[in-house]
């Protein structure tokens, strides 16, 4: 049972300081970093790119998101014990697996996406003549639409995973009914939104919704790990 105790404890608290990470290196970069930083075409962008600090720093913040993943998988593997604590639950195992399977996908997105950005802005700043930073750029931007792809793979097996892990928490004394449909319902619509607009990215976003949710799953699995001699028989 203490053993137990601790993997929970040990997920949620993985799963929190994953969660700020995450948002975290997103929010600092897109809103605080980038809008300040006035870019009008692709050309521009890619200058910015391939100079320093800004290169170290757009490396640096991938880097982090995919260390953010690993987080997220200890996160998934004490889920899918707290699930399981009253009795076996194949839509806990599945989902957790699932999960886990999403975050390596995401690793490989990050430093992918870090990877083609940093390095061939370095390759046009480096350019010497017109028709090679044209060359530059329509490879930029073919390239940038494996991100499409490797996020729409992320996604596909993430949001089953919460639809599944939702299924689960609903017979379960830790989240229960109202907590479990939330997720559901969440992931469900999110899903819904992301196969119709498939490959672009939906219009309305219900990300900051549903990331409130997830980070509501991981504080009670630290409020869990208080009480497990209440769960464990």
């Amino acid at each position: 049972m203490e053993d137990n105790k601790r993997i929970i404890k040990l997920g949620g608290i993985c799963g929190i300081v994953g969660f700020i990470i995450f948002f975290g290196i997103v929010v600092i970069l897109e809103q605080f970093y980038w809008q300040k930083i006035p870019v009008k075409t692709t050309q521009e962008h890619l200058i910015i790119l391939g100079s320093s600090p800004h290169s170290q720093i757009t490396m640096g913040g991938h880097i982090l998101i995919g260390f953010a993943m690993i987080l997220f998988i200890v996160a998934f593997i004490a889920l899918i014990k707290l699930l399981e604590s009253e009795k076996p639950k194949l839509s806990a195992r599945i989902g957790g697996l699932l999960g886990i399977i999403a975050c390596p996908i995401m690793v490989i997105q990050m430093l992918v996406q870090g990877t083609i950005m940093v390095r061939l802005g370095r390759m046009f700043v480096a350019a010497t003549e017109e028709a090679q930073r044209q060359s530059i750029v329509i490879l930029y931007r073919g390239l940038r639409n494996f991100d499409i792809g490797i996020d729409l793979a992320f996604d596909t097996f993430f949001f089953t995973a919460w639809i599944l892990l939702g299924l689960a928490m609903l017979k379960s004394k830790c989240f229960g009914k109202i907590f479990g449909a939330l997720g559901i319902v969440l992931f469900g619509i999110t899903a819904v939104f992301n196969i119709w607009t498939a490959p672009n990215p939906p219009g309305f976003e219900l990300a900051p919704i549903v990331s409130l949710w997830v980070l509501a799953v991981y504080v009670q699995m630290l409020r869990s790990a208080k009480s497990m001699q209440l769960i464990f028989f």
